[in-house]
């Protein structure tokens, strides 16, 4: 038995989390850790409110109430979203309350701070709402891609922009153009780090738009990232002379903080040295747009450190659209998770938006397609389960290798491992087997067969894969 730690990118406690939360990376790593912890592992599955995020205050600022605040109401509130959803995380951090998450950020900050030196370095303000453009309160364009972007990471391309390069930025807070000024920061020369990320991330699980991020990114021996952000948001440490440490840096110390703080509550899971140790797996589930802070800056970090794991696996999901375009809070233009699992069976939600994930590519979700899909797949299926008949039919020899080598059986067992892990695969082997048994009647007819469903089905819809055992047992007793 292995032990791993399942995390997910923390999210910003500045409203609820909605369908595009659900369908990146929340549900996967959920999926994930049902996956690890029915094969036998010992899996902690982790998470925390970015209190220390910037976007939080140009929140409230609107609000009128404090960050930390109202950063609680909404930490309690996305909790209640994933318990609706069936998702269940041992724990879920509120970083602004958490003493662990200080030491955590302490610790990083000095594992690297022979490689920070304190600068001038460019950035823009508004001296009108006297803010900073460092990520929240002002908006550029990348220089790596042109888009649309803060300067923290781009949302289109994963860069993270060249502040030096950028002519003008606008301030969130006003509209009005902010002036380029130049500031002391801590900068850490990250570059010197990339080699030897490159060679510990090269046999570690990724997909193809991660592995072309870092080919491009880690080509870059002389690259430097601004880590502290005076008169931001920001963690104040001790190693840096108390400037405040952006949260972009500080996510893994908040992995780290999350399971401190679990095990502090929870001794009988095992000492934090056995689960913070080289042994020990971690899997990263994230937004392609975090692939820098995760992939390039958390693996710096943790190599930095010979107590803790070693550079793991970090599966990157693109952004889904409702309805033909993007999800936009500001506009109304989103689904609460909280909304939809008050219409309609967590366990529909949570296949349908596994088969349709965007795991590779953006994809689209269409609330025509999922009523129509709800409507003449998923109940037809979850009626079949519970008025099933007496599973009356015993497989012969080959009906049994014909089902265990069944094509669908086999994609889903391959899509289930860490190294091709998919969760779309997963739903679409589901569904393909599923359809292949209800129309042959010496499966449909099998308790055999639909144990074999239920297996599948657990990880992705565990309330409809209750269903299926009870009905294979009710059979059987009867």
């Amino acid at each position: 038995m292995a032990k791993y730690i399942v995390t997910i990118t923390p999210p910003t406690p500045n409203g609820d989390l909605h369908l595009g939360h659900l369908s990146g990376p929340f549900l996967a790593a959920d999926v994930m850790r049902r996956t690890l912890r029915d094969r036998g592992h010992d899996v902690l599955f982790v998470c925390y409110s970015d209190d220390y995020q910037s976007y939080l205050p140009r929140k409230t600022s609107v609000l009128m109430r404090q960050p930390f605040d109202y950063g609680r109401l909404m930490r309690r509130a996305m909790s209640l979203s994933l318990e609706l959803a069936d998702i269940h995380l041992d724990h879920f951090m509120q970083a602004a309350d958490s003493s662990a998450y200080r030491l955590s950020g302490e610790h990083y900050a000095a594992c690297v701070s022979h490689q920070v030196s304190l600068r001038p370095a460019k950035t823009f303000h508004c001296a009108a709402c006297d803010r900073y453009g460092y990520e929240g309160f002002g908006r550029t364009h990348c220089n790596w891609c042109g888009t649309s972007s803060d300067t923290s990471q781009c949302e289109h391309c994963a860069r993270v922009p060249d502040v030096e390069q950028i002519e003008s930025m606008t301030c969130m807070s006003c509209q009005g153009p902010m002036t380029p000024v130049r500031v002391k920061l801590h900068v850490w020369d990250i570059g010197q780090n990339y080699p030897a990320v490159a060679a510990a991330l090269r046999p570690r699980p990724q997909r193809a738009c991660l592995t072309q991020f870092l080919d491009e990114v880690l080509a870059d021996t002389r690259a430097q990232w601004h880590i502290t952000r005076p008169g931001d948001a920001g963690l104040p440490v001790a190693a840096l002379d108390y400037y405040p440490l952006h949260t972009w840096f500080l996510g893994m110390a908040g992995y780290r903080a999350s399971v401190m703080s679990y095990l502090e509550e929870n001794p009988a899971r095992g000492s934090f040295a056995e689960w913070w140790s080289p042994q020990t797996e971690l899997v990263h589930f994230l937004g392609f747009d975090c692939s820098y802070s995760h992939a390039v800056a958390y693996s710096s970090q943790l190599l930095a450190d010979d107590t803790g794991p070693r550079p793991g696996a970090f599966l990157t999901n693109r952004f889904l659209k409702l309805d033909g375009e993007d999800f936009s809070t500001s506009r109304g233009h989103a689904i609460w998770i909280k909304d939809l699992t008050g219409l309609y069976p967590a366990d529909a939600i949570r296949l349908y938006c596994a088969r349709y994930a965007p795991e590779t590519e953006v994809k689209n979700f269409s609330r025509a397609d999922f009523q129509h899909w709800y409507q003449t797949q998923f109940l037809p299926l979850a009626a079949h389960i519970a008025d099933a008949a007496p599973f009356s039919a015993s497989l012969t020899p080959a009906q049994e290798a014909q089902l265990r080598d069944h094509p669908a059986r086999l994609k889903w067992l391959e899509a289930s491992t860490l190294n091709a892990f998919s969760i779309s695969a997963m739903a679409e082997a589901l569904l393909e087997l599923t359809a292949f048994i209800q129309t042959t009647p010496a499966f449909a007819a099998s308790a055999q067969a639909w144990e074999m469903l239920a297996e599948m089905a657990s990880p992705l819809c565990p309330g409809l894969a209750q269903n299926m055992q009870h009905s294979v047992k009710r059979s059987i007793a009867a």
